[in-house]
């Protein structure tokens, strides 16, 4: 179990991409928490499910047992699917189609 405190730094609403920017502290004990933790724990923090959420950037900070950490909330799935960025999207396990999940397949095979 993951024990963890987390606190907004900024929030700002993007209209255009019908998402909130969110920048948070996570203070934490023990290991650094995997990517999948955190998802878990910012879902629960700002009450949406985890399916609408992209972190884009994790900053471990030196010294500390804290993280800093920049996300995408998008209103929708859909939106997450059409306006994030497509190497964030395959970090997360999200299929990506189009171009770029074409490349990806050729690239593995």
């Amino acid at each position: 179990m993951l024990l963890a405190d987390l606190s907004i730094v900024s929030e700002f609403y993007n209209k255009l991409f019908r998402r909130r920017d969110v920048r948070m502290l996570v203070d934490y004990d023990g290991a650094t928490p995997k990517k999948a933790e955190l998802l878990r724990l910012i879902a629960e923090y700002l009450k949406v499910s985890e399916d609408r959420i992209a972190i884009v950037k994790v900053e471990n900070l030196f010294g500390q047992h804290r993280l800093s950490v920049h996300c995408h909330v998008y209103d929708t799935v859909e939106d997450l699917k059409k306006y994030e960025r497509k190497y964030v999207l395959r970090r997360q396990g999200v299929e990506v189609s189009g171009k770029a999940g074409q490349a990806l397949g050729k690239v593995q095979a």
